[in-house]
């Protein structure tokens, strides 16, 4: 029988501690997404297991119970809504017949969903990166190293789907795992690393118009796309 977790709610002046029972699941969720707020806000670094605690209404301890440790908890808190997206992405491009789908439309809500995620996970994903390539908190570069593999295989699902599709549609020239890297290194880059390749002082595409370059990128490449009406040049110059 699963045991009930205790949830601490708020002290007034006089006030007696007022506790709510909660499942485990619930528990866990909360702390969970409490995590991933003050983690994508403040950072792995700026961000006190206290905080998290306080935030998800639940005694401190009750984390460690849970997740171990901060960075473990960092981890899936980080992993969760890649693994989340990856799956519900690629379920929803599973149709029959492959050949129907609107290639156009998968590979934007792909461009678009990674890309969301990866500006919102900004700060984190720069942590990670640091953790990776010098010394330092050793359960954080631990994390980091898990973080790397556990996105690895969700590549593994994207390509797995794209391969299906190219066999439904005659792409037999495809290479699915550059095609998959070079699409997330493409997002990554302009998201994570947009100070590099931004001109410093000029103004910044806006997110509509990169989602929309990169898609097309993607889609079509550079030479092979369609040349564009007298509208849609005046629509991109608008």
């Amino acid at each position: 029988m699963a045991h009930d977790e205790t949830e601490k709610g708020p002290m007034g002046a006089g006030a007696k501690d007022r506790r709510t029972r909660r499942t485990p699941e619930e528990v866990r969720a909360l702390v969970l997404r409490a995590a991933h707020d003050l983690f994508t806000t403040q950072g792995y670094r700026g961000t006190k297991t206290r905080e998290i605690a306080d935030r998800a209404r639940v005694a401190e301890p009750v984390i460690f119970r849970h997740f171990g440790s901060k960075a473990e908890l960092f981890e899936i808190s980080l992993l969760a809504p890649f693994t989340d997206f990856a799956n519900a992405w690629a379920a929803s491009w599973r149709e029959d017949p492959l050949e129907s789908v609107d290639e156009y439309e998968m590979t934007r809500t792909f461009v678009e969903g990674f890309y969301a995620l990866a500006s919102e996970h900004r700060e984190v994903l720069h942590t990670l990166m640091a953790a990776r390539a010098k010394d330092g908190d050793r359960a954080l570069t631990e994390v980091a190293d898990r973080v790397v593999e556990q996105l690895a295989s969700l590549l593994t699902l994207i390509r797995t789907l794209l391969d299906e599709h190219a066999s439904a549609r005659g792409w037999d020239a495809l290479d699915s795992p550059v095609t998959v890297a070079v699409a997330i290194g493409a997002i990554l880059s302009v998201v994570v690393f947009d100070a590099w390749v931004f001109p410093a002082g000029q103004p910044r595409p806006g997110r509509d118009r990169e989602i929309e370059e990169l898609t097309q990128m993607l889609l079509r490449g550079v030479a092979h796309r369609p040349r564009p009406t007298a509208g849609d040049a005046s629509a991109e110059r608008g």
